[in-house]
């Protein structure tokens, strides 16, 4: 049996998966059986050659591709890779080495203390520029408003839940791009709980950040999720699910 399946979407980042595969085997414990599902999600370059070659190559044969063919967007690649995952506790995180996979074995083991399937554990960035925590502040402000639920650090990674979780709320109508995160926190605030603990951001290791590098990306991913904010508050009206 598989005790927590990590979820890595990989877009572009061919430089970067050698450097995810070596520091997935050095913080593997012991005493958890884990798989780690590299998500070839539509990638341009020479990712999904360079994830063969890398799970050829891993000492640890915990790696798993799944391959997806057309970039959709990075939602879709994650709940692809949540599709064939066989962990009892699921969790993704980025892939461009900003955050450490070691904050996933954080998170799962704070998961565990709490014995309860309806917590949901987050990373809660620290020590972050003003410019970054400004776009923050101002879409979790809104989202928490619109949708009546207390929301934080929407973005922040890893994000870590059960499979009963996994198979009650994103196995449908779960958004394809990165407003996944918003959906996912959605429903784990209002009908479970969200436990935030401390993690910090490095600067990437090779390439461009797909959500938040430039200030026109940023601004880009931002009004695609506060978009889908009022989507999702229609949507949830319209079912009578918000008042």
């Amino acid at each position: 049996m598989i005790d927590l399946s990590l979820v890595i979407p990989c877009y572009n980042e061919e430089l970067n998966v050698p450097l995810i595969v070596q520091r997935c085997q050095e913080i593997v414990p012991d005493d958890v059986a884990m798989e780690i599902i590299l998500v070839n999600n539509g990638s341009k370059d020479k990712t999904r050659d360079a994830i063969i070659e890398q799970i050829n190559l891993a000492s640890k044969k915990i790696f798993k591709l799944c391959d997806v063919t057309k970039n959709i967007g990075y939602g879709y690649g994650i709940l692809s890779g949540l599709a064939v995952a066989q962990g009892q506790v699921l969790a993704w995180t980025h892939a461009d080495m900003q955050t450490d996979p070691e904050d996933v074995i954080t998170a799962y083991r704070l998961y565990i203390s709490y014995n309860d399937p309806m917590v949901f554990v987050k990373g809660q960035r620290m020590k972050r520029a003003w410019g970054p925590n400004f776009f923050t502040y101002g879409m979790t402000l809104i989202a928490s408003n619109v949708l009546k639920q207390k929301l934080t650090d929407i973005g922040a990674q890893p994000k870590l839940f059960s499979k009963q979780f996994y198979q009650a709320y994103l196995t449908h109508d779960a958004p394809n791009d990165f407003s996944l995160d918003l959906y996912a926190m959605y429903f784990a605030q209002k009908d479970g709980r969200i436990v935030t603990f401390p993690v910090y951001f490095k600067n990437r290791a090779h390439g461009e950040a797909k959500g938040g590098g430039s200030l026109k990306t940023r601004i880009k991913v931002t009004k695609r999720v506060l978009n889908f904010i009022f989507e999702l508050r229609d949507r949830l009206k319209a079912k009578g699910q918000l008042v």
